[in-house]
């Protein structure tokens, strides 16, 4: 069994001692004894006593005594450097003091055994210091390790530290001292419990509150509520009252109440908890691998932006949505829209998420390949807010892909790492835009942002697709204390290059995308018509081969059209996903040549030009010229009812009888065309070829049809 020298053990039901710690000072085979000095003592002229070897091996054996720890005081866990010289002075000349018999172990046994010790009392002598005195330092080395740093004088509680003074007739501190004689200051006030009382309780009544009032503030109402009277006084007999001043309340105030009782206090649950605790987890604690954790969030953006079709329309602020992995820090998904934080926005940047890239980037006119944004897959756990993703269409679309993870209310701080990207994308492109809001800090009377707006949708998202790029390819320290993997493949610690590598080597939690599930999962669902045009949506038509091949278009104007599940991608007007059959899947469908003018566009244009129709016709439902002929209409039509009324009456015959002659005499008498007279076919010689139309042709007539009843 080993039993250094110098150790600590706790006895325990042993009769060799009573309960507590011991340390071995020293081990005396020659008498097969053992030195224990106790450590539980509060006497200072505690001595060691013998035991010998067998009987604490037993009690060791018989569990009675066990190792123990025993930790030493804060002032003396100190640096050789760190320690004051007079420090140092003062131990060095107590270590010499007991340096000539610490060493002699015929002591150390004598002052275990004996009551009396004639050799320190020699020894003190010849020093120069009292016996009790030796006696304490010799009890100081001994209980704090048989070490020269036992002795450093332990000045950290001097004067009382950490103990409350007990208040007397005379002030405690300085006393008041006047910049000049002319000036008498007033009597310190003495503090004592029932004012520490009247301390405590305005505190909770005025400043430890949500809502609560300064500490000033605080002192005033304390001093109306409990010193009114001394204060009155005062005042009828023109001297200072005698009360606690500002600086006693503050002082006094920290004493009475902890700084985390006063930040708990003023302050509710939630602001401590997002802003206020302490930051002692990782967001990396549950798992490092890609794809355990995809947080997603939407914001406003910092911008104002304008319209395709007319820059002089501004369209407001977009909403960008992000999609994030905890782990790598990559953005796995985004999307930029029109539409308030939603599900309609949300599923767009999760198809995204999920798809992959290259297209996406394409649209915009940004040519990459796969492998520069290698993420289309689906996470293990996706974590959102308490709001959009909540309700029962997120549920149904998302919950065979993956499981939901719902925030507590008004705690962003649940997904920090989403919430960075987006600072990280406003100091980095959104802020140097014209027209930028810079985090809503308008100064009152600065120019508004929405005059200088200039950049469109389109532009908008091409400049933060490339700052995603950007960022997934940017240095995060934070990722080097992530993972070996980087360290052991000597690769800069970004985004992508953690993703690729914890891919690489099979440690993640990514499970891959079906396309064509993602697109009737997640892509918007919407109605479409088959026309004699093509696939009509929204203004725009779409065709593809298959509507060429099999004369869908001639069908449909022929035998009438009909109404086509599909899926909008609203980042885009170039393409639509329609279900052509109801058993087969969705195909590509791409713009017609006569909806040229929404090309490479989002379809927030085309909505905007629904819009900006809707918004014509309303202007002008009606025009004023249409009013005016509508009511002159009316009054010709009384007029002629009237003439018609008072015409004399003929029947009908007679009113349909020589209509041609009537409009030829109506001729004559409307207009001013001179009419040549007609003579006798006897004075004029008319040649066959001419006045053809003046000739009268008898043509043979028929014969007389018999009515019944007539004799033949």
């Amino acid at each position: 069994m080993e039993l250094p020298r110098n150790s600590v053990w706790g006895l325990k039901g042993s009769d060799l001692a009573e309960d507590g710690l011991y340390r071995i000072l020293e081990i005396m085979l020659d008498v097969t004894s053992i030195i224990l000095f106790p450590l539980n003592t509060k006497s200072v002229t505690t001595r060691p006593f013998a035991v010998s070897i067998e009987a604490f091996t037993e009690n060791v054996k018989s569990r009675n005594a066990s190792k123990a720890g025993f930790n030493l005081p804060s002032f003396l866990l100190v640096a050789e450097e760190n320690i004051a010289k007079e420090h140092i002075t003062r131990r060095d000349k107590n270590y010499s003091l007991i340096e000539g018999i610490i060493s002699d172990r015929g002591f150390i046994f004598d002052y275990a055994t004996k009551k009396r010790v004639s050799h320190l009392a020699k020894h003190a002598k010849k020093v120069g210091v009292d016996r009790k005195a030796l006696s304490r330092l010799l009890m100081q080395y001994w209980r704090y390790g048989q070490d020269k740093m036992a002795l450093l004088p332990a000045y950290n509680n001097s004067g009382g530290f950490g103990t409350d003074k007990k208040p007397t007739d005379k002030p405690l501190g300085s006393p008041k001292q006047p910049r000049t004689v002319a000036v008498e200051r007033s009597v310190k006030f003495i503090v004592t419990d029932i004012d520490k009382n009247k301390f405590r309780k305005a505190l909770k009544k005025y400043y430890l509150k949500q809502t609560g009032l300064t500490l000033s503030k605080t002192y005033k109402n304390m001093l109306i509520d409990s010193y009114a009277d001394e204060v009155r006084l005062a005042n009828a007999y023109g001297k200072p009252p005698v009360v606690p001043t500002l600086k006693q309340f503050s002082y006094w105030s920290k004493k009475i109440f902890s700084k985390d009782e006063f930040i708990k206090s003023r302050t509710s649950e939630n602001d401590h908890l997002r802003n206020k605790r302490g930051l002692l987890g990782s967001v990396i604690q549950d798992s490092y691998l890609p794809g355990a954790h995809f947080e997603i969030d939407a914001t406003v953006a910092d911008v104002h932006i304008v319209s395709e079709l007319g820059s002089q329309y501004v369209l407001g602020r977009p909403i960008i949505y992000i999609v994030v992995d905890r782990a790598s820090r990559m953005i796995v998904g985004m999307h930029v829209s029109l539409f308030h934080a939603s599900w309609r926005a949300a599923r767009q940047a999760l198809s995204n998420c999920f798809m992959p890239k290259s297209r996406y980037c394409e649209e915009f006119g940004i040519d990459i390949d796969d492998s520069e944004w290698p993420c289309s897959h689906i996470p293990k756990e996706l974590v959102c807010d308490n709001g959009e993703m909540i309700g029962l269409q997120p549920k149904k679309a998302l919950n065979p892909m993956t499981k939901l993870s719902f925030t507590p209310p008004y705690r962003p701080d649940c997904k920090g790492v989403v919430e960075k990207r987006f600072d990280i994308l406003n100091k980095e492109v959104i802020h140097e835009f014209l027209g930028t809001t810079r985090g809503a800090n308008v100064i009152r009377g600065s120019r508004d942002p929405r005059k200088d707006a200039i950049y469109t949708l389109k532009e908008v998202t091409v400049q933060i697709i490339k700052a995603v790029l950007e960022h997934n390819k940017s240095i995060f320290a934070d990722l080097a204390f992530s993972s070996p993997l980087l360290v052991e493949s000597d690769l800069s610690p970004n985004p992508i290059n953690y993703w690729k590598i914890h891919l690489a080597r099979h440690k993640h939690e990514l499970q891959a995308a079906l396309p064509q599930d993602v697109i009737s999962r997640l892509l918007p669902p919407a109605q479409v018509s088959m026309t004699r045009n093509g696939i009509h949506f929204n203004g725009l038509y779409y065709s593809n081969k298959e509507i060429e091949e099999r004369n869908l278009a001639s069908i449909a104007r022929s035998s009438g059209q009909w109404k086509l599940e599909a899926r909008i991608d609203e980042n885009t007007t170039n393409h639509i996903y329609v279900k052509l059959d109801k058993n087969k899947s969705f195909e590509l469908c791409y713009l017609s040549p006569r909806s040229r003018m929404f090309k490479d566009k989002s379809m927030y244009e085309s909505e905007f030009i629904q819009d900006w129709l809707d918004s014509k016709k309303e202007l002008t439902p009606i025009s004023v010229t249409s009013i005016d002929d509508h009511q002159n209409r009316h009054h010709v039509t009384k007029n002629a009812k009237k003439r018609s009324y008072n015409a004399e009456k003929i029947t009908f015959s007679e009113k349909t009888k020589n209509v041609r002659q009537r409009r030829e005499d109506e001729l004559q008498a409307t207009t001013n065309i001179l009419q040549p007279k007609i003579q006798s076919n006897k004075n004029i010689d008319i040649t066959p070829s001419e006045n053809r139309s003046d000739k009268i042709v008898s043509l043979p007539v028929g014969r007389k049809r018999r009515t019944k009843g007539e004799s033949s």
